[in-house]
């Protein structure tokens, strides 16, 4: 009861209006004025993916109806974007949401909030639903954005930011996405790299910018170009100057420096029935009240020629098998045991799962450890029913990069989506416009 009067005030008073712009606003600039000590703190607001809170599972921010599509929302043909997430917890939550704008390189904006949103600066989750025949009990939760009480008119980088309504300084996730307004039009050229010490291994992505309709006054000041892919910021492409400037044409033909590694066809997971193996399984065993499944041995493909096979460039959507079910809610947990076959472990290295899984990054709980006896590598993770893709990566002590080639290699054979992002801040404006957001796809057979 408490919960609906809280909501029902939220949408209708000014005053609690009020307090939900103090709320938006109180914590925006945790990360600019905090130390580095202060970064490992669990509240420390940080302007990328993450979960503050261990019980939040499976999140997942996508167009609508568009489960394995990127978090962008294009205002030119608005499709709102949607957030889902577990909260592994029988009490329900009380939570509110507000937006930030971000620049470029994902810090925070000279915008106030009220420069980039009509209507309320933050809000309240208000859709929630029990899970179902699971025995794994969860309470999952459903927000759109934009919407009816928060309209968005900057273009832009965005972080979704929720939080406890009770306590604005307690963070439950923050989530990264993308308006674009494609007012400027890219062609683009994907295809096997001219250098030799790239040919085999690389994809090389030439584009053109086409700016008839849009006035660029310094190109080489004003825009910033990203090149990601399969949408991950992980291995970006950026600090890209156009080779030439033709009338309205801005040329970015380069000989290696657009060039990415192809790498391989993500690794497939299947654990949409926990009652029967599917692709990539083992086998499956129910005890103590928890479903497992047992991988198959993975193997380095290092080695290996390319071999053609659909998969899901990383993403994973959630399902369950059985009929008359909705995966949202009726799809139970699993600890999904990995392992991949080493004679030995790597020197000043360490091995971990990767993917969308992990919000493309390296997570503690996605490392691998080494088992002498086995001789292999092996970790378990609690994975919501679905279907996944992954690959595994390694990172050298002391970096920060992972390696995706040392373990799954690469070939430019290999099928993946690229994006190609323009910002443009031109003299007098004070954020960073997202001109366009342009996908396409290389080596694909649909």
């Amino acid at each position: 009861m408490l919960i609906a009067i809280k909501r029902f005030l939220g949408l209708t008073t000014l005053l609690i209006s009020s307090i939900l712009a103090s709320h938006a606003q109180g914590n925006l600039n945790v990360s600019e004025s905090s130390t580095d000590v202060e970064y490992f703190n669990e509240n420390f607001l940080r302007y990328d993916n993450f979960n503050y809170k261990k019980e939040v599972q499976t999140v997942t921010l996508h167009p609508q109806g568009w489960p394995l599509s990127p978090p962008v929302f294009n205002m030119n043909e608005p499709v709102p974007l949607v957030l889902k997430f577990d909260v592994l917890d029988s009490a329900l939550g009380n939570y509110m949401y507000t937006l930030i704008h971000c620049d470029h390189n994902w810090q925070k904006s000279e915008l106030d909030v009220q420069e980039y949103i009509v209507g309320m600066p933050a809000d309240f989750i208000s859709e929630y639903d029990y899970s179902r025949n699971t025995y794994q009990k969860y309470i999952h939760y459903q927000l759109e954005v934009p919407n009816f009480n928060m309209e968005i008119t900057k273009s832009g980088n965005y972080l979704l930011k929720v939080y406890d309504s009770d306590n604005p300084e307690i963070l439950i996730l923050t989530r990264r996405f993308c308006v674009a307004e494609n007012s400027i039009a890219v062609t683009e050229n994907v295809h096997q790299p001219s250098m030799v010490s790239q040919r085999y291994s690389h994809q090389e992505i030439d584009f053109n910018i086409l700016t008839s309709n849009y006035e660029v006054t310094n190109p080489y000041k004003d825009l910033h170009v990203v090149v990601l892919q399969n949408h991950s910021w992980t291995n970006a492409l950026e600090n890209l100057d156009p080779r030439f400037v033709k009338s309205n044409v801005l040329d970015y033909d380069y000989d290696g420096e657009n060039a990415m590694y192809g790498l391989n066809e993500y690794r497939l997971l299947d654990i949409k029935n926990t009652r029967f193996t599917g692709r990539g399984v083992e086998r499956v065993t129910f005890g103590n009240r928890e479903n497992h499944a047992y991988l198959e041995i993975d193997k380095s493909r290092l080695s290996k020629v390319y071999l053609q096979q659909p998969d899901l460039n990383g993403w994973y959507f959630i399902k369950n098998d059985w009929l008359n079910t909705e995966g949202d809610i009726d799809a139970d947990y699993v600890n999904v045991h990995f392992n991949l076959q080493q004679t030995s472990p790597l020197v000043g290295a360490d091995v971990y799962v990767f993917g969308a899984l992990t919000d493309w990054q390296i997570k503690k709980e996605a490392k691998l450890n080494y088992n002498q006896v086995a001789l292999q590598y092996e970790n378990t993770m609690y994975l919501k029913q679905g279907l996944y893709s992954y690959m595994y990566a390694v990172v050298k002590d002391g970096e920060f990069q992972p390696d995706l080639v040392t373990f799954e290699g690469t070939h430019f054979q290999t099928e993946n989506e690229y994006a190609i992002l323009v910002y443009h801040r031109t003299l007098g404006l004070d954020y960073d416009r997202l001109l366009t957001y342009k996908t396409v796809k290389v080596n694909s057979t649909n």
